[in-house]
């Protein structure tokens, strides 16, 4: 039986080899393909927060897998419960490996996180982790990714009549909105101004719709602005795109780029312009521009409802869950994911809100550094619970 082991590093501290490791597991493994998955993010978070690491997985003294992941360390030198890298800014997470490693009945991924003191894990859209004892992955999610690598007109040409009836609905909404103005798309934006309205309308939304503020905390503002102040050449960055109808300013996209996937990140839009879809005409417009910019892909990241069922056009999904590593953390993990399932199996729409609020109290934990703040946005999620 092949045997491995493991050591906790920080990104700061990756060697040589190592980060040619890395770069090679991703440029062989088709599923790494996402700029989240690349070394310069995981640095980039761990200038601005210091509770971010990584679970180097070795064999005969040669790197065979990284796990990414922040996690406080306890006086003992464990790490109990642990998160995804930037989480929840971060939209996919996982192993960073070659695809043959998950398929070895040696290759043990619980029991490595054990012996480096990691208690359970929890990912919500997790991709490249492999199937074991007390892995547990409860259900796929697609996503919405776009290969516009042959051009926006070979990508229309590709979809199927339900998008060109979409699209003729955004065609109408186009000389709808030039009654406002010329339509024009600021590309790639340094505008303060736009970045700064972009956060005031995602910070308004999650008002409107009683999501969980994730901009709340100073670190997930400050790793979007990081990135987009990085320069065009940077490795990786983050682009930020506007919509303007004559002057007004109606829409906003910055995503997270390595100059060849664009992953769009935080989208917002002027409410009193809402009839006439300025996100998707930003969207298209992105589309057709894509070349120029040097875009192959257009991730939108989880989920195919609503508008994003008219873009998936590529076979993308992740997975949520947890992995029980050891102790009494792991085992509450066990307990209540044995809860989870079984209210959604028996009690229909219900059953599904011990998940919901699952997911929102990894949130809150990933944002929130006080208890006192942790337990008041708790409290404020437990009061939109159903009744």
């Amino acid at each position: 039986m092949t045997k491995y082991s493991a050591k906790i590093i920080k990104p700061a501290s990756v060697s040589k080899a190592q980060k040619e490791c890395w770069e090679t597991f991703r440029r062989v493994n088709p599923a790494l393909y996402s700029p989240y998955f690349s070394l310069e993010y995981m640095q980039v978070l761990d200038r601005i927060v210091d509770d971010v690491y990584i679970l180097c997985i070795t064999q005969n003294n040669t790197p065979i897998a990284f796990l990414p992941f922040q996690a406080v360390r306890k006086n003992g030198g464990g790490f109990g419960s642990a998160r995804p890298i930037g989480a929840p800014m971060t939209d996919y997470h996982g192993l960073i490996c070659a695809a043959e490693i998950l398929d070895d009945p040696g290759f043990d991924l619980a029991g490595l996180m054990a012996k480096s003191g990691i208690g359970v894990y929890n990912f919500s859209a997790s991709v490249n982790l492999p199937k074991g004892k007390n892995i547990f992955a409860r259900q796929d999610i697609d996503c919405t990714v776009m290969d516009v690598s042959e051009g926006a007109a070979a990508w229309r040409e590709g979809r199927n009549s339900s998008y060109r009836r979409h699209l003729k609905s955004t065609r109408r909404r186009i000389r709808k909105a030039e009654e406002l103005g010329p339509i024009r798309t600021e590309l790639a934006s340094k505008d303060k101004y736009v970045f700064d309205q972009l956060i005031k309308w995602k910070r308004e939304k999650f008002i409107q719709t009683g999501k969980y503020d994730v901009l709340s905390t100073g670190w997930a503002e400050t790793l979007l602005h990081t990135l987009w102040q990085a320069g065009p050449d940077a490795k990786l960055r983050a682009d930020m795109h506007a919509l303007y109808f004559g002057d007004k300013l109606v829409a906003i996209d910055l995503g997270l780029t390595d100059g060849t996937i664009f992953h769009s990140w935080m989208v917002g839009y002027d409410n009193d312009c809402q009839h006439l879809a300025p996100g998707i005409q930003l969207l298209e417009a992105l589309i057709d521009a894509a070349d120029t910019l040097g875009y192959s892909r257009i991730d939108l990241g989880e989920g195919i409802d609503g508008y994003k069922r008219h873009y998936a056009s590529e076979d993308v999904s992740v997975n949520s869950g947890y992995i029980a590593a050891k102790g009494l953390v792991a085992n509450v993990a066990k307990l209540y994911g044995r809860l989870e399932a079984g209210s959604e199996t028996h009690l229909g729409k219900i059953g599904t809100y011990p998940g919901k609020l699952r997911r929102r109290n990894a949130q809150i934990i990933a944002c929130e550094p006080s208890i006192g703040g942790r337990a008041k946005a708790m409290f404020a999620a437990l009061k939109g619970a159903p009744q």
